[in-house]
């Protein structure tokens, strides 16, 4: 799958350094609300952490953050990222959720990572399992992966069935007898593309996309219809800013 961009081994390779953020900004409305909601000596667990985006920021202020992440090449930059940081309290279990083996936290985060779960109850339940005072979850009103799905029909010549997002997350929730404090945050903009290049990059590895072949050829026909230029970058025509929700709850034992 090289010629693509993409493999089967490690789908995020192509852009996890997209993912890395200055652990102690400021002015980030998720981050602020996550923080206040974790004590300093405390314990967290980052599911699915990425490149440490929320799990290095809370390391700040936590006794020890623990990641749970699949990807090679995420792990590869929180762990870049931590080491110019400075910070050193933060461990990483690389695996999926569903295979991790690892102790409980008082906090366990998981953000933007439900929305391609099959079988959403149990890791639900893991994640409740493994919280000592409170689970944190956040998702997008729709999956992040919809902006593109007008690319799909173009492209694949079907139309592309969009990903559960936060009211389905919602919904499984009370289904489970998990009733969250639910906080919606400011709207923002979806993350716009560097350049055409790193667009179609990331185009065909999330589309399933061979360079130089059918699929390829339409792809790129398309991002001319679809893509516009933006400041700083390149963005899908026609995106509007996005809200997430903040969801919480302490477990019952």
């Amino acid at each position: 799958m090289e010629s693509a961009g993409w493999s089967d081994d490690d789908f995020w390779q192509p852009y996890a350094r997209f993912f890395r953020l200055d652990p102690r900004r400021e002015g980030d409305a998720v981050l602020d609300l996550l923080l206040s909601m974790v004590g300093a000596g405390e314990t967290a667990m980052d599911v699915g952490g990425g490149a440490g985006r929320l799990a290095l920021p809370m390391a700040l202020k936590c006794e020890h953050v623990s990641v749970v992440e699949p990807s090679d090449s995420m792990i590869a930059e929180l762990r870049a990222a931590a080491e110019e940081s400075g910070i050193e309290n933060v461990s990483v279990t690389q695996a999926t959720w569903e295979d991790a083996d690892v102790d409980p936290a008082d906090v366990v985060l998981c953000a933007h990572v439900v929305y391609g779960i099959t079988d959403i109850e149990p890791f639900v339940r893991k994640l409740d399992a493994h919280a000592g005072s409170l689970v944190v979850l956040l998702a997008f009103i729709e999956s992040p992966m919809n902006r593109i799905s007008r690319f799909w029909q173009p492209v694949h010549g079907e139309e592309r069935i969009d990903m559960p997002a936060l009211p389905e997350l919602v919904n499984a929730l009370w289904h489970m007898g998990i009733y969250p404090d639910v906080r919606m945050m400011p709207p923002v903009m979806p993350d716009k593309f560097e350049d055409r290049d790193v667009a179609l990059t990331q185009l065909r590895n999330r589309l399933y996309v061979r360079a130089d072949s059918a699929e390829d050829r339409r792809l790129r026909e398309a991002m001319d219809e679809l893509l516009v230029d933006v400041e700083g970058g390149v963005s899908v025509k026609g995106v509007s800013p996005v809200r997430q929700g903040f969801l919480s709850w302490r477990p019952e034992r």
